[in-house]
């Protein structure tokens, strides 16, 4: 939530606070021996290959499935900003394909049909299929470019073994009953869970120990970095008037100017 400021007060700390908070962030390093200890404990972490219970080989899935859909959902966003609106879109906001996002969704609809051929097919094209690919375009007076061809080949596949890892996910659900036992099923073979379990847990150990390691060692490390930062910035005379700047300071300075001027004027009154 925003901090609220009347509109009389007066930020005289800001830019100090800033400056202080950017120098003691780049003067600060990791203890490198709690670094050590977190690598220790993470390659510990990922080493654990056993789901022990029903509830860990839920939150197992369910961090798989949130992690393929946010990619899908990425994917999807660039495929569509490659072939640009589609007929409701072009309908309705009365919007127009780019020359380039039109050879793009031609290479897209031909390359479709070719997964759909081949529903197992490899991450990469091999060189005959792009030139059959690029043929086929011609074929329909679209000149393709074949780098062109496998940029949206990437895509396209991206999603295609996204779409099929979900489906995969979905099937894995009912899994923990064949994994405990240790049955062997091609269909329900579900060693990502196992994969996405170990990362998991990795990142919640991760996350633990960290939180420790601030509380117990570094926040006192950064108070110290503060301390010899607000030190060294006091015997900057020329950073302290570039910091410490407002209204109330230039009233300061014109009332000290102002008091010189007066004690001036008495002192020579009084000599007079």
């Amino acid at each position: 939530m925003a901090e609220y400021r009347g509109k009389d007060q007066d930020d005289i700390f800001d830019k100090l606070k800033e400056a202080v908070k950017d120098e003691s962030i780049k003067r600060h390093k990791w203890n490198e021996r709690a670094m050590d200890s977190l690598r220790v404990i993470q390659h510990n972490a990922l080493e654990d290959r056993s789901i022990t219970d029903k509830p860990q080989w839920d939150a197992a899935i369910s961090f798989m499935e949130e992690t393929l859909q946010s990619r899908l959902k990425d994917t999807e966003s660039v495929i569509s900003d490659m072939v640009g609106p589609d007929w409701k879109q072009r309908w309705l906001n009365w919007k127009n394909r780019t020359p380039d996002q039109h050879i793009r969704n031609e290479t897209k609809n031909e390359l479709e049909r070719l997964l759909k051929l081949h529903d197992d097919h490899t991450a990469y094209l091999a060189n005959d299929e792009v030139t059959t690919v690029r043929k086929n375009l011609e074929g329909r007076g679209v000149e393709v470019d074949p780098v062109l061809i496998k940029d949206t080949w990437h895509q396209l596949y991206r999603r295609h073994f996204l779409q099929n890892a979900l489906s995969h996910c979905n099937l894995c659900k009912r899994g923990f009953y064949y994994y405990q036992r240790h049955f062997v099923d091609s269909e329900l073979e579900c060693n990502d869970v196992v994969l996405f379990w170990r990362i998991q847990r990795m990142l919640v150990i991760t996350a633990n120990t960290l939180r420790q390691q601030l509380t117990n060692t570094e926040v006192r490390r950064l108070e110290k970095n503060v301390k010899e930062v607000l030190d060294d910035f006091g015997e900057d005379q020329e950073r302290k008037s570039q910091l410490i700047t407002g209204r109330r300071v230039q009233l300061a300075e014109d009332l000290s100017k102002s008091l010189k001027h007066f004690t001036a004027a008495k002192l020579f009154l009084f000599m007079s």
